[in-house]
């Protein structure tokens, strides 16, 4: 049975309200230390933009008690709040599975009241400030825009898997230059929200488990107008126990190749890349940032030489597992992991988990070493140059990326 995104309660309370022009949506699982702040900028987001439109917050609530609720509603004063229970108990479900099933609440009720815009929110952003709302908002409301990604200002070294994965492999496979290609804060139009809700994927993997990956993809694939706005810093509750690397790593590796394949239609034909518009400056990379260990990483890239080897030579061709073999042997001083080779090992490692050589989560966490050995050649290569290296870095990868696409193409087909 399809799973329904709203209650009994909420779809009355929808009833009730009516229609709003604006919707606004907010997960919280439990009481959020940065939940006091979030709401205090939705409020002034609100009151920024001036009386006159209609709001109505809905609330997908993951927790036990009514404590998050009763914030909102005290913070929000007279905004009307549509409040959906989860359907699974606390803890039942993973926190990207519990962003899933937010995401398609908020789109259900944002169709339901027929709202002219749409915006995610997330309730652990701690440097969230009364911009971003607006920011999101606006070019839905006045330029007709499907979908507004984030665009956030960074440490220079920070988020290195999405700069050297995420957005690279993105840009080469749909065609389009995203500063980040994540839904992880988004705005969408009604008509984008009715396109995302029909997709056949909310209970499977991309919709439980990878939405932030898989709505932009969709926005492409449906041909919806796409921009960035830029919000500024992003900065969140740090979890009490961060995930290991290899989840980490292998979550998002399986959640970009199950995009590939499910879209394949999308991208085999497409060559090349466009920008997208940005509301706002795109940032530099902040030259300040917690300090790399390049030496640590190097040792975890040289343990998966040794490791996972016999399953790396089922995944790699030949001349690129050798390249990787030598460089195992090279010293920090020397160490480079040229952008081509970066590049083919990431295609062989998509079309071996469309082959299934072996289990596609194997293939996806074995990722990891080779990752870390891509991270600590660009740390090599830039530390003490401009922040701006790291851009520029960046840019010659993703045009790597296409580039080498062919070798994918070929061999896909």
């Amino acid at each position: 049975m399809e799973h329904e995104p709203l209650s009994e309660e909420a779809r009355a309370e929808i009833e009730r309200i009516g229609a709003a022009e604006l919707v606004v949506g907010l997960a919280t699982t439990g009481p959020s230390p940065a939940l006091p702040s979030v709401a205090a900028a939705i409020r002034a987001g609100l009151d920024a933009q001036g009386a006159g439109q209609t709001v109505v917050t809905v609330h997908v609530d993951h927790g036990t008690s009514d404590e998050s609720s009763a914030l909102l509603s005290q913070a929000l004063g007279d905004v009307r709040i549509v409040r959906v229970r989860s359907s699974q108990t606390l803890g039942a479900r993973d926190g990207e599975a519990e962003w899933g099933e937010a995401v398609q609440a908020v789109l259900a009720a944002g169709l339901a009241l027929h709202a002219h815009a749409i915006v995610m929110l997330n309730s652990d952003i701690t440097s969230m400030t009364p911009n971003w709302l607006p920011a999101l908002a606006e070019p839905i409301r006045k330029e007709e825009y499907g979908l507004v990604l984030p665009a956030y200002q960074r440490s220079r070294y920070e988020g290195t898997l999405t700069h050297t994965l995420v957005i690279p492999l993105s840009r080469a496979l749909f065609g389009r230059r995203l500063l980040h290609p994540l839904a992880e804060e988004f705005g969408c139009s009604a008509a984008a929200a009715d396109l995302f809700l029909k997709q056949d994927v909310w209970s499977r993997d991309a919709g439980a488990q990878g939405v932030e990956f898989w709505l932009p993809v969709a926005a492409i694939e449906g041909r919806l107008a796409i921009g960035h706005a830029v919000l500024g810093l992003r900065a969140v509750t740090p979890p009490a126990r961060p995930s290991p690397l290899g989840p980490t790593v292998g979550r998002v590796v399986g959640a970009l190749f199950a995009l590939a394949e499910h879209f394949e239609s999308a991208w085999t034909e497409v060559r090349g890349s466009e920008s997208v518009p940005t509301f706002g400056v795109p940032p530099e990379p902040l030259l300040t940032g917690p300090a790399v260990d390049t030496e640590r990483m190097l040792r975890g890239f040289r343990q998966g030489v040794r490791d996972l080897l016999p399953i790396w030579e089922r995944i790699l061709a030949p001349e690129n597992l050798g390249d990787v073999l030598a460089l195992g042997e090279s010293g920090a001083e020397w160490f480079h992991f040229p952008d081509r080779l970066w590049a083919r090992v990431v295609y062989d490692f998509l079309l071996a988990y469309r082959t299934r050589v072996v289990y596609r989560s194997h293939v996806a966490q074995s990722l990891a070493p080779l990752y870390l050995g891509r991270a600590a050649s660009l740390v090599l290569e830039t530390r003490g140059r401009p922040a701006s290296a790291v851009t520029l870095a960046g840019e010659s990868l993703g045009r790597v990326f296409e580039e080498q696409k062919s070798y994918l193409v070929d061999r896909w087909r």
